[in-house]
């Protein structure tokens, strides 16, 4: 189980947290008498976590067993805690957040739920002091609170996973189609190279890279972010915690057995995982043509392992990204060597669809292209952050798709699979499960064309001379669908460009338990 910071319900503002669990720091030891009492508060993860599921899998009930154990278990992991008053039951039970309606809009027409909190247990002894190790055995009745807090969380999440949005039903059953391409991919190896990095001498990463520019003795190369990461990649990139070397020491491994270049990076953009090398080279024989992506298509994976070319096949699949991944995926059921990250997507024709981030997902070359040109003309690729988990329809499987149909008569929309703590668009009530139907009027129908459509906007903001730290916010129309109220209505989400990546924070809420004093003895 990955550790929790935690943080006061109260806050209005929450320090960002972005695909491996996250790491903490070690708990402090408790001083003083066994006896001190404490205040306990049950801590929580936003609800679409608790149980992380793989693309279209409806997450799992929280496992049956004792509630107390759980709760110790979960306060024995460190964080920082915001001493304030104990909250109202109503703020346990998380308060509606008024919503800003549009004028023209009926009040009846959107009715938000409330947001997902999760309830979690601090302890303060008699004199009010916050304890560092939990009750071993806390009294059953001051700790009631917090089970019925926890029982009414698991009914919620028991019923909104079963919204035909949430459910499990998503399973895809690909076919196979392959054909010989030898020449083709022979032609596609010729700009495709190895790459290894080191820091103080010592191997870091082993990729693949594209090589998609060359002028004048320099050539530009595309390769995944992996390469220069410092830590174990993080499970859930949501969270942001992976750390990156920029100074590390890249080695590019030209088609010469023995030529070997060093590279210096250009850009690495942590939200969407890739970064830019330039090498000093000779004029190579091929460089990439892109060609946009689609589902259903044969492709050709393609990396480099020192001078061995890697080759994998497959069809690109109409699956969208989980809950660890961000947005901008696409997937093949092909599988190439973890050293073939960075590497190449190609078609039948030889043109590049996407680059390679894993054994079977990709950048799809539509999103590459759009990041590049914004990135030549401004040196950075900045983004709008929306505050939300999203799922393409499309992609869920056909007993999916007609059960929204059925129930909600809707066929295509983004499902919201979560929704950051505090953010705007859950003050605006948006909620999990809801159906964004469409963005500024255009519908839009993965997850991958709504990145896309962000790339878009932010590039129209940036030739107007709205850029980074500006003062002017980004103002998004999303068409929102109420899927446990069955209600439509719009909202406008303001937001603001940045570089940084998105995270998507999770929302949390406290349950007070106090011990009961130490009765005094008498001498």
């Amino acid at each position: 189980m990955r550790r929790k910071r935690r943080v006061s319900p109260s806050s209005v503002e929450r320090p960002p947290q972005s695909t491996e669990p996250g790491t903490g720091t070690a708990p402090a030891t408790r001083s003083g008498s066994l006896a001190a009492a404490p205040v306990t508060r049950f801590r929580s993860w936003a609800a679409g976590s608790l149980t992380p599921a793989p693309p279209g899998v409806g997450p799992t009930v929280p496992r049956e067993g004792s509630l107390r154990s759980r709760a110790l278990r979960r306060r024995r992991q460190p964080s920082q805690v915001h001493l304030s008053a104990p909250a109202s039951a109503s703020t346990a039970a998380g308060e509606e957040v008024e919503p800003m309606l549009e004028p023209e809009e009926t009040a009846g027409s959107f009715s938000p739920n409330s947001p997902i909190r999760v309830p979690y247990l601090e302890e303060y002894d008699s004199n009010g002091e916050l304890c560092q190790e939990p009750s071993l055995f806390p009294d059953p009745v001051l700790i009631e609170p917090y089970e019925k807090a926890e029982q009414e969380f698991s009914d919620k999440i028991a019923k909104i996973r079963k919204l035909p949005t949430l459910d499990s039903d998503t399973s895809i059953s690909p076919s196979i189609i392959q054909e010989s391409a030898a020449d083709t991919i022979i032609e596609a190896s010729k700009f495709v190279l190895g790459l290894s990095s080191y820091i103080d001498g010592k191997l870091l990463s082993k990729c693949s890279g594209i090589l998609i520019e060359w002028s004048k003795g320099t050539g530009i190369i595309l390769t995944t972010a992996q390469l220069i990461c410092s830590t174990s990649p993080c499970l859930d990139e949501w969270l942001g915690e992976d750390k990156y070397a920029p100074n590390a020491e890249v080695c590019v491994q030209l088609l010469h057995m023995d030529d070997f270049k060093t590279g210096t990076l250009m850009y690495l953009d942590k939200q969407y995982g890739f970064a830019l090398f330039s090498v000093l080279m000779d004029e190579p024989k091929r460089l990439p043509c892109f060609s946009n992506e689609r589902f259903a298509q044969d492709v050709f994976l393609l990396g480099r392992y020192e001078s061995n070319l890697l080759i994998g096949n497959g069809k690109v699949l109409s699956k969208g990204a989980g809950s660890y991944k961000r947005h901008h995926y696409m997937y093949t059921d092909g599988h190439i060597s973890p050293h073939g990250a960075g590497g190449a997507v190609i078609n039948l024709e030889g043109d590049v669809t996407g680059m390679i981030t894993g054994p079977k997902h990709f950048i799809p070359s539509s999103t590459i292209q759009k990041c590049l040109e914004i990135w030549k003309t401004y040196n950075h690729v900045p983004r709008i952050h929306l505050g939300m988990k999203l799922f393409g329809i499309k992609c869920l499987s056909l007993v999916s798709r007609e059960k929204i149909s059925r129930n909600y008569n809707i066929d295509a929309g983004l499902i919201v699979k979560a929704v950051s703590a505090e953010s705007n668009a859950e003050k605006l009530g948006v909620r999990m499960g809801d159906i964004i139907l469409s963005v500024n009027g255009e519908h839009i129908a993965t997850a991958v064309e709504l990145e896309n459509k962000l790339l878009d906007i932010s590039k129209a903001q940036l030739e107007k001379g709205i850029g980074l730290g500006s003062a002017v916010d980004v103002t998004l129309a999303l068409d929102v669908f109420n899927t446990t109220k069955c209600g439509r209505g719009r909202r406008l989400l303001k937001a603001k460009l940045s570089r940084t990546e998105e995270i998507i924070e999770e929302g949390k809420y406290p349950v007070i338990y106090g011990r009961p004093k130490k009765p005094v003895e008498k001498v």
